[in-house]
């Protein structure tokens, strides 16, 4: 009895075998199973530019191939994982000096040189190459030519068919935009963009600084919703790091402009040749566009473009007119992962006629233009709560520009009440009770009053948020400071409305600029000589 179940079951198996053999299925190349399919791309050469063979249709299977067979598969053999199983053989891209891969892709006739990633569900993981490097992606795609090329395309549309894709722990070189996102829920780690092999520089198309490494790392189109970019690295971009469109996409824990380990060498540190260009080359920074998106606790450093002379630096972080609701939080904006205050060669944070946007608990240091910069006609109801901002040098007044750079600029694009409202000022300080009222000639009934510590140089800064109070329907307050006043410091604030029309026509929820430095300077004292009268 026992014998036949046993001769049972090994028929059975070997039914099976001779099945699987008859199909051509290839279990360590495309094995389906309850979780989806593998395919495992055992080669890092790119052997033609056929838009139909896959890894099943031909060996052996590289990268193009995979994503081919990826995005044809049906949705009962989702979802799709593409792992790496390459040999270390320089003739298949491994750089043993840096224990990876380098991919070298062909061009093709079309805008990208790898077909779109339909279907959804598909995953590229470079971590799935055995051995190689733990500190960096051991799987690096070098695009073809010039540079011109763009890389990944993921999804066609946010229609809902081509979601939940994953990219992780990939370089990206020599690409146009390395990877362009056109659907939802999709995951982007772990990846490198426009740095050097290595992660110790930027990897420039063309070998020109004016080409930086591309035109963006991660470009998402209009509509997209719930993407998730965290833990990746941007450097060199001549547009920008991160172009951020569509609904409630998250930026997080990246760094931008530093290399791989967030830092930013060879920064010039002699005022003449900050920001020209013998300066570090950190590129673009970051475009938000559309509502509610989250950037958050970021490291933003070193940014800077070769460009012509006159022309302006780009934003660590550009905030439009469409972007309502963001929240921009936790970030360090010219400071690298190692606490070095580097700076950026532009504006930190610029607002221009966004609405409801929340910028808290934020860092800058030695922005070349202004620390958080708020502009626009539609400009509203937008809190700053929590920011820090030093400077080590005067603030500038570039040239043709209304006003100079400030910590906070209210420029004069503002609405008129909103641009010249002025703050809470301080009155009395006794030891570390502090008392004040509204700002002179700005009535602000229960506004939440921040105040901040400076020193008493020249400099408008916000060294530390030292107490957030909420004013009497009078406009009084009083606050408790977390120590007395040494004799080289003072208190700056800022005031933050509680209902509609305490600025005319202006939502509750806005903030306005810093105040002057309290206590304020007493003037010289006079001193009078009385000479003795002389009778002649």
């Amino acid at each position: 009895m026992k014998k036949s179940v046993l001769l049972g079951t090994f028929l059975a198996l070997a039914a099976a075998v001779f099945l699987l053999t008859l199909l051509g299925g290839s279990i360590s190349r495309a094995a389906a199973a309850p979780q989806g399919t593998t395919i495992v791309v055992d080669s890092g050469l790119d052997l033609d530019t056929s838009k139909s063979t896959t890894c099943l249709s031909a060996t052996p299977c590289t990268l193009r191939r995979a994503i081919v067979q990826a995005r044809l598969a049906a949705a009962g053999d989702r979802p799709i994982t593409i792992t790496f199983n390459i040999p270390a053989d320089p003739a298949e891209g491994y750089n043993a000096a840096l224990n990876l891969w380098e991919l070298h892709i062909l061009t093709t006739t079309d805008p990208s040189v790898f077909r779109t990633l339909e279907g959804g569900q598909i995953t590229i993981d470079g971590g799935t190459q055995p051995g190689g490097r733990t500190d960096g992606p051991k799987i690096i795609l070098i695009g073809p030519s010039t540079g011109n090329k763009d890389g990944l395309i993921v999804g066609t549309n946010s229609a809902g068919g081509h979601d939940g894709n994953v990219l992780r722990g990939l370089g990206f070189q020599n690409f146009k935009n390395h990877v362009i996102v056109n659907s939802n829920d999709n995951l982007f780690e772990d990846n490198w963009f426009g740095l050097a092999s290595d992660g110790l520089d930027v990897y420039l198309r063309n070998d020109d600084p004016q080409d930086g490494s591309g035109s963006s790392g991660l470009a998402l189109s209009d509509g997209v919703m719930n993407n998730l970019m965290q833990n990746n690295v941007f450097l060199g971009f001549d547009g920008v790091a991160a172009a951020i469109r569509g609904e409630a996409n998250i930026f997080t824990h990246n760094y931008v402009g530093t290399i791989a380990d967030g830092s930013v060498p060879n920064k010039q540190t002699d005022p003449s040749l900050i920001c020209t260009p013998v300066d570090w080359l950190g590129g673009g920074g970051l475009s938000l566009d559309g509502p509610d998106h989250l950037v958050e606790a970021n490291v933003i450093a070193g940014l800077r473009q070769e460009i012509f002379v006159g022309s302006t630096q780009p934003d660590a972080i550009w905030v439009q007119s469409t972007c309502d609701a963001c929240i921009i939080e936790n970030n360090q904006i010219g400071i690298d992962a190692l606490d070095n205050e580097v700076g950026v060669c532009g504006i930190g944070i610029d607002i221009t006629n966004g609405e409801q946007i929340q910028v808290t608990d934020n860092v800058f240091a030695d922005t070349f233009n202004s620390a958080l910069f708020l502009n626009g006609a539609l400009y509203d109801a937008n809190t700053l709560r929590g920011n820090v901002v030093r400077r080590s040098t005067p603030w500038l007044h570039p040239t043709g520009s209304a006003k100079a750079d400030n910590a906070i600029l209210m420029y004069t694009g503002l609405p008129d009440p909103l641009e010249f409202f002025q703050p809470a000022q301080v009155t009395a300080v006794n030891g570390t009770a502090v008392s004040g009222t509204a700002g002179p000639g700005s009535p602000c009934p229960n506004c939440i009053i921040e105040l901040f510590l400076d020193d008493t140089d020249a400099i408008t800064e916000a060294l530390q948020s030292l107490v957030v109070v909420t004013a009497a329907a009078d406009g009084t307050w009083s606050a408790t400071l977390p120590a007395p006043l040494t004799a080289s410091q003072g208190i700056r604030t800022t005031s933050t409305t509680a209902q509609y029309n305490t600025i005319p026509n202006i939502s509750a929820g806005t903030t306005v600029g810093l105040s002057p430095l309290y206590p304020l300077a007493p003037p010289e004292e006079e001193y009078w000589i009385y000479l003795p009268s002389i009778s002649r």
